[in-house]
């Protein structure tokens, strides 16, 4: 795993205390980078998130013949957001206390942070 960019996914969960945790997987399933609060098992984690996004993925074309942006799972203890990134890099799980929290993550700015790092997590 990357510890530059699991620093910086631990600096965003600080500046927002409603941001639980944040994990950033490859397409194949193995996390890359995370900042754990709740996450107990990374490697099960982005194992099933995966699977549900490209589940999810198939039912949309199947069914509307649409593209997945993103998923919210909303669950009785806070949200979880299940999100690629533009050009289907990695994926990106962030677990909140409520959905509201959500307004204050900036994918965007995660997304370019990792792709400035993503020729050294390729190496990995």
């Amino acid at each position: 795993m990357d510890s530059n960019l699991a620093e910086y996914l631990e600096y965003l969960c600080s500046e927002n205390d409603d941001l639980t945790g944040l994990i950033i997987i490859s397409n194949e399933g193995f996390p890359l980078a995370s900042s754990i609060t709740r996450f107990t098992d990374k490697t099960l984690i982005s194992g099933m998130c995966t699977a549900l996004k490209c589940v999810s993925k198939e039912l949309i074309q199947e069914t509307t013949n649409s593209n997945l942006k993103r998923m919210l799972v909303d669950c009785s203890d806070g949200v979880i957001l299940i999100q690629s990134f533009p050009n289907q890099e990695a994926i990106l799980v962030a677990s909140c206390n409520n959905a509201a929290a959500l307004n204050k993550l900036d994918v965007s700015s995660i997304q370019t942070y990792f792709s400035s790092h993503h020729d050294h997590l390729v190496a990995l």
